[in-house]
């Protein structure tokens, strides 16, 4: 083999090994991009909630609350509320109304409602709608859906229900404090300390 022979020959070894060099970066490339491609879905599945966590969104709630009196005695106790803006219809089978009040230290008290009262009225109830008891079944509270302007309603006789069996010990200027909490997620959607007035 003669000196240009040998010569062509390193050449020849040069170019294919440098050939053989390329292919290496560019898997290596792409291994790298399907690690992080796997990586960023693992990061955002976390982050958005989807892997052991509630991706159950909550709504949010306003009304307007009032405890009335129309009597000198707690006897007259009346809870009224209207839903003013809802950011979804809420089935009040997904919610608890809960109270709390306290005068003193040993004087105080609150209900919990999950099924029954308070009665609801105007949209979101279906069937007949009375205004006054007695009130259809489809009134109780866990058998209607909270839409705007829907109303609730306690009256006299079934008051300790909102307020807890010592409501008696209630009078004008007393506070109620008012929640309302979204049972899927355990959040509370509506929180208000209401006063109580004279009808």
């Amino acid at each position: 083999m003669n000196a240009g022979e040998s010569r062509m020959l390193k050449i020849q070894d040069r170019k294919n090994r440098d050939h053989e060099n390329a292919v290496s970066p560019v898997v290596g490339v792409m291994l790298m991009l399907v690690v992080t491609i796997i990586i960023a879905a693992i990061v955002s599945a976390f982050s958005g909630g989807m892997v052991g966590g509630n991706n159950q969104r909550t709504p949010t709630l306003a009304m307007d609350v009032k405890i009335t009196n129309s009597t000198t005695n707690p006897a007259g106790l009346t809870f009224t509320a209207m839903v003013q803006s809802i950011s979804d219809p809420i089935p009040t089978k997904n919610l608890q109304l809960k109270t709390s009040w306290a005068k003193n230290a040993t004087n105080y008290g609150g209900g919990n409602s999950t099924v029954g009262v308070p009665y609801g009225f105007g949209p979101g109830i279906t069937g007949d709608i009375a205004m006054t008891s007695p009130y259809n079944p489809n009134q109780n509270f866990g058998n209607y859906t909270l839409k705007q302007g829907t109303g609730l309603v306690a009256e006299p006789s079934s008051i300790s229900t909102i307020l807890g069996t010592s409501y008696t010990s209630l009078g004008v200027g007393d506070v109620v404090t008012v929640r309302v909490i979204y049972t899927p997620t355990g959040r509370t959607v509506f929180q208000k300390d209401v006063a109580i007035t004279e009808a």
